[in-house]
């Protein structure tokens, strides 16, 4: 499949996936009083996930929806478009969680969930560089808890699958990063773990701060984990509009500069490279 045939599908798909999420939600939503269906559709300028661009420096059309219970029960789906220069054969991500969130008292709360990330038709088959692109699936399931204080967040969780489908054919040390070859995926990186630590203090009515603080580790490798931070703030309307300005840090490893496309092999970004990003927001 081609480049422009991929992009003309990751279009189709998020207009189908908004199309779908707008019609149904507000269907659901007078069945069960219990139930509510907020949606989120949202533009932002890069899409950052863990410090590292998964649109290749590109804005991003986000749409999401969720079916939250008066229980505590949530299951929501998330979509994305993203680079295949860095998620090989991918242009959009389709991401199907669910949980339970609660609280412990008034001020302390909690959140236990899975998350299923899909990229419906990619495989590391896709990449260009022979050698390192045995099949393979990108689809990752990732399990967490956060617990939460008044506006802090403590989130930490793990893969239960590869991460990302890396793995010593794909992800390899000598032949892998090109910016450290020393660098790269020495065994299995399932049960890879995370811990973030993210603050949203609003300041006045409407005006929130934000930080985020978090690391990555990738099981079983060299010179790829990863430490991130975050802050920025953001402005929310009585009409459900939120528009934000934040900026990306990273502790940006070797391996993740002048990363080689995987689409074409000849063009390079920096993946974890420091980055301001605008976002805008309209929740319904």
């Amino acid at each position: 499949m081609t480049s422009s045939s991929r992009k003309l599908r990751a279009a189709v798909l998020l207009a189908l996936t908004a199309t779908a999420i707008g019609t149904a939600a507000p269907a659901l939503a007078d069945g069960d009083a219990a139930w509510t269906f907020p949606v989120n559709v949202g533009v932002v300028s890069d899409y950052i996930f863990r410090g590292q661009s998964q649109t290749w420096g590109k804005p991003a059309l986000q749409v999401s929806a969720e079916a939250d219970h008066a229980s505590g029960a949530y299951i929501g789906v998330a979509a994305s478009n993203v680079s295949d220069h860095w998620l090989p054969g991918a242009t959009v991500e389709l991401d199907i969680y669910g949980g339970y969130r609660g609280k412990i008292a008034d001020t302390v709360g909690y959140d236990i969930g899975l998350i299923y990330y899909t990229y419906p038709g990619a495989n590391w088959s896709d990449s260009v560089f022979t050698g390192f692109n045995a099949k393979n699936s990108l689809n990752t399931l990732e399990a967490s808890v956060a617990f939460s204080y008044e506006w802090l967040t403590f989130k930490t969780g793990a893969t239960l699958t590869e991460y990302f489908g890396w793995s010593t054919n794909n992800s390899p040390t000598n032949g892998g990063f090109f910016g450290d070859a020393a660098a790269g995926v020495t065994g299995s990186t399932r049960y890879s773990p995370f811990v973030e630590l993210n603050a949203a203090y609003e300041v006045a009515e409407g005006w929130t701060v934000n930080g985020q603080l978090g690391h990555q580790m990738i099981r079983h490798s060299t010179g790829l984990d990863i430490t991130y931070f975050k802050a920025g703030v953001s402005k929310a309307f009585a009409d459900g509009w939120t528009v934000g300005a934040s900026y990306s840090v990273s502790s940006e490893p070797n391996a993740y500069k002048n990363f080689l496309s995987l689409a074409n092999g000849t063009s390079a970004s920096d993946i974890a490279r420091d980055k301001f990003f605008v976002s805008v927001n309209k929740a319904f």
